[in-house]
């Protein structure tokens, strides 16, 4: 499967490859089985990840400062939602100027960084994948490029619900990411943080204007 993209370098390359993993490819992950309990960085990582998604979810619920979203999963109707771990959680970072959002069968030219829960030797949690090095500034970060319906269910349930310039970290439970299945650099169960801003999308047949 391939698609049109714009990330310059091996960080990029990988960046993209690692996404589209999040939707297809189950790769073992030996050293940090749920079971297994031999490496202190993750043991526990089932029960640590729901607590840590729970807790969030509390936070949410609470929107102590206005800007938190619980969005329920595109693939459930609302009667069938009835888990916590049927929505994402989001934080809005800022807000963008666009009225639409991106739908199933779109592409998206997005920034993102993503991490794992925090744990004893990375205490803003492992990041995983990134698709910018140094500081975020937009002047000079190039976005990647992806189909929306080809990403873990949580990512694409966030796409399209973002509009153009918004910019959220979003919280995928398990469940609407890897779910019990290890990655390469991703324990299974792991819950999934996105640092995510929208920056445009197309319908699918049309092609992005190209960069100067």
């Amino acid at each position: 499967m391939t698609i049109k993209n714009n990330i310059a370098g091996s960080t990029r390359a990988a960046g993209k490859y690692l996404l589209f993993m999040l939707a297809f490819v189950g790769v073992a992950f030996t050293s940090c089985k749920e079971e297994d309990g031999t490496d202190d960085e993750y043991a526990n990582w089932q029960s640590r990840n729901e607590t840590y998604f729970n807790s969030k979810y509390t936070e949410a619920e609470a929107n102590a400062d206005g800007n938190w979203k619980i969005i329920r999963t595109y693939s459930k109707e609302e009667a069938s939602a009835t888990a916590k771990t049927d929505f994402i959680l989001v934080h809005v970072e800022e807000e963008g100027t666009g009225t639409e959002c991106p739908i199933y069968t779109d592409s998206v030219r997005v920034h993102y960084r993503g991490n794992l829960i925090p744990s004893e030797s990375y205490s803003a949690g492992y990041q995983f994948d990134s698709s910018w090095t140094g500081d975020y500034n937009l002047k000079t970060m190039k976005p990647s490029s992806f189909y929306v319906g080809g990403l873990v269910n949580g990512f694409t349930t966030a796409l399209m619900n973002m509009h153009k310039g918004d910019r959220w970290t979003v919280y995928i439970p398990y469940t609407l990411g890897y779910g019990a299945t290890a990655q390469t650099s991703i324990p299974a169960y792991s819950t999934l943080k996105f640092d995510i801003t929208l920056i445009d999308f197309v319908h699918k047949g049309k092609s992005f204007p190209t960069f100067q």
